[in-house]
């Protein structure tokens, strides 16, 4: 009886052994370092893998346990641990552990105590997890974060994101600043945006806004928001979608830059450019002035006494009246070019007759000097309009036409000028077109024609559109060029214009 119950004994604890060697393998092998606390703070056991990452023996780790410890971290990590000792709850914390080679890696170590049956800690159990590489990542993405908000900060560009499925918005530090937020007043950064918008961009932004899931190309749009001292800034907002599988739009992220400082700088740039070419226009006039009033009368009262210097020479004195007609023709083609070159630099039916006069005048000499045929439409319907208005149209046919004889080749042209209806009242429209350069003229019909050169005319047509809020456009093809300028002429000049017609 005796025999049978030291083998049934033997037999557990041979099962026992079995099972706690089974038991020590797992803790071996499980791809973590974990260890065993005793109540007062002792260890009592750490894993293989705790021994082969430390280089310690057992004996050496139970003697001094945090020897592993970087000696920065240690008071920081020994006071939390002691804290959390004594609230007998689980503990979590991030420290950099010491290496076999001296090389310290950062571990996330976790414990958690082990009770009796009556609440008593009986021992901590622990594992310390190799977070270094997550360490590294995490400070790569910190510090790409910090290049890109110093990016940000430094050409005035901010970003954001919208996840339209979970309505969730994300706004960069530099956007927070365009818009004059604090990042921590960001409960509601919808209606805080639409607040911030300028009263006359609002309608615009609100239908983009409503517009959000269906269009699925990028887009970009200017506004102006209000700042809470009332100072106005200019915003440019370029928006890119991010489509699902099925191509609806899932998400969508953008750039908002502040480009106040440029727009204003655009704005000096018109109202120098404008003023320039005020003064350029006033000294063609005193020119054109000088040329028809002065020196245009001097040549005339020349060619007159040439003429009579001739009459009163004897008939017998054929050589000197020979030389004298000769002298009285070259004095009248000077008037003529006088008078044409006075005309050409300030049109005087411009003021007299109105827009659509000083064109047909102006066309009337143009055909005559370059041989090119001018079609012209104009309308009837099109009134008087201001003197810089009608100015700055002269100036774009005067240049469109120059264009088309220097680089065209075409011997045909045409001005086109109506007034057509819009939702705001009626805008004018002006076109200067050629046929394209012919066959003869050394290009085949289907030979890709070079468009107008864009050199200071068309830099000057440009700047003339802008000043008096016009929109220049030039199309080219194989067919001929058009310039195209369209001005706004608002209600009160279309029932102007219908009172005149």
């Amino acid at each position: 009886m005796i025999d049978e119950r030291t083998r049934e004994l033997s037999a557990v604890n041979e099962e026992l052994k079995k099972l706690r060697d089974e038991l020590r393998l797992v803790v071996d092998t499980i791809p973590t370092m974990a260890w065993s606390i005793q109540p007062d703070g002792a260890v009592d056991f750490v894993n293989q893998r705790w021994l082969d990452y430390s280089g310690l023996t057992l004996e050496e780790e139970v003697k001094d346990p945090t020897r592993v410890v970087h000696p920065e971290d240690l008071p920081r990590v020994m006071e939390k641990w002691r804290v959390d000792m004594a609230a007998g709850e689980p503990s979590e914390d991030e420290m950099r552990l010491q290496r076999a080679d001296g090389e310290y890696r950062w571990f996330l170590v976790r414990t958690a105590p082990l009770r009796d049956e009556r609440g008593n800690i009986v021992k901590w159990y622990g594992v310390s997890i190799d977070i270094e590489d997550r360490k590294r990542a995490a400070e790569a993405v910190r510090r790409s974060e910090a290049y890109l908000a110093a990016a940000q900060r430094l050409t005035r560009v901010g970003s954001w994101s919208l996840d339209l499925s979970a309505g969730e918005l994300h706004w960069s530090a530099e956007t927070f600043r365009i818009f004059s937020f604090e990042p921590a007043a960001s409960a509601d950064l919808h209606n805080m945006f639409l607040n911030r918008i300028h009263p006359g961009d609002r309608p615009v932004i609100e239908q983009g806004l409503k517009n959000a899931l269906t269009i699925t190309e990028p887009y970009e749009v200017e506004y102006r928001i209000v700042w809470p001292d009332g100072s106005v800034k200019a915003i440019r907002e370029s928006v890119y979608p991010r489509l699902g599988k099925s191509g609806e739009v899932i998400e969508r992220y953008g750039v908002v830059a502040d480009i106040t400082e440029r727009k204003q700088a655009e704005n000096d740039l018109r109202r120098l450019s404008g003023r320039l070419l005020q003064l350029q226009d006033e000294e063609r006039r005193r020119i054109a002035r000088d040329l028809h009033d002065s020196t245009g009368q001097d040549l005339v009262a020349l060619a007159t006494m040439l003429g009579q210097l001739r009459s009163s020479l004897p008939s017998s004195e054929q050589k000197s009246r020979k030389l004298l007609s000769e002298c009285k023709a070259l004095a009248d083609r000077c008037i003529r070019e006088v008078r044409t070159l006075s005309y050409v630099l300030y049109p005087p039916a411009l003021e007299q007759a109105g827009l659509a006069g000083a064109i047909r005048d102006y066309v009337r000499g143009f055909t005559e000097r370059s041989g090119i045929h001018v079609g012209l439409e104009l309308s009837p319907h099109v009134g008087r309009m201001g003197q810089d208005v009608e100015l700055a149209l002269f100036r774009v046919v005067q240049e469109g036409l120059a264009n088309i004889q220097r680089h065209s080749g075409s011997r045909y042209a045409k001005i086109r000028m109506a007034q057509i209806h819009t939702d705001n009242g009626a805008d004018l429209v002006l076109e200067i077109s050629d046929s394209g350069r012919e066959a003869s003229a050394g290009l085949s019909r289907h030979t890709p024609r070079l468009p107008f050169q864009f050199g200071v005319g068309i830099r000057s047509m440009q700047e003339r559109a802008n000043l008096i809020g016009g929109r220049l456009e030039i199309n080219s093809t194989n067919a001929g060029t058009t310039v195209r300028m369209t001005i706004p002429l608002g209600d009160e000049h279309e029932k102007a214009s219908h009172s005149i017609s």
